[in-house]
């Protein structure tokens, strides 16, 4: 007897760790509670965004403080590193804005339309911070139970971001805080969005 076996459709969400020294990290922190934010849809409760179309964040941190130049470029050659797993063409990122949450806020489950990848980058959190769930995409998935969860059945998948840490993830996988309020004093993620270069 032969035995073949398939992993079908993969998904390939990938974590790069320590991508800001603890300055960077410290500079961008203040930054962001110097920004005027807003409410935005995917957000609830004590939250804010700087979330536009053509948001600029990155092109702005650099702009303003001299320390950073170089950071688009850094987080440009991660994105392309990951797209081209993905068998996506050269990318380039397309806007960048940041979210601000407070103790009891949500991030809506929600994608990233118009764009091949998109990436959080954690600016702030501590053991109290929201974990970022994944979405499976299959609809079906929990059609009938399962004994025990593996990576063929799970329904939802999350992530623990520590301070300078990069997610990359396809655009179309829907993500959020699996339906559990952020219970930190201050979360702060950065995200962005590509477009082919």
């Amino acid at each position: 007897m032969q035995r073949q076996s398939w992993k079908l459709f993969p998904t390939l969400v990938q974590r790069c760790q320590g991508v800001l020294a603890p300055d960077e990290l410290a500079l961008i922190r203040s930054h962001c509670l110097t920004q005027e934010s807003r409410p935005h849809g995917s957000l609830q409760g004590d939250a804010a965004s700087t979330f536009a179309a053509q948001a600029r964040f990155i092109e702005a941190l650099q702009a303003q403080i001299p320390a950073l130049a170089g950071l688009g470029e850094r987080l440009s050659l991660l994105v392309n590193d990951y797209a081209r797993e993905l068998g996506h063409p050269l990318l380039r990122i397309s806007n960048s804005w940041f979210n601000v949450q407070r103790p009891g806020s949500l991030l809506r489950h929600h994608t990233h339309p118009a764009s091949y990848v998109s990436a959080a980058l954690c600016i702030a959190s501590d053991e109290r911070s929201s974990k970022l769930f994944f979405e499976n995409p299959n609809p079906l998935i929990g059609f009938v139970g399962h004994e025990q969860p593996t990576e063929f059945n799970m329904e939802m998948a999350r992530f623990k971001l520590d301070p300078g840490d990069l997610l990359l993830f396809p655009s179309w996988l829907k993500h959020g805080s699996g339906y559990e309020a952020n219970e930190s004093a201050l979360r702060i993620m950065v995200s962005l969005n590509t477009e082919v270069a």
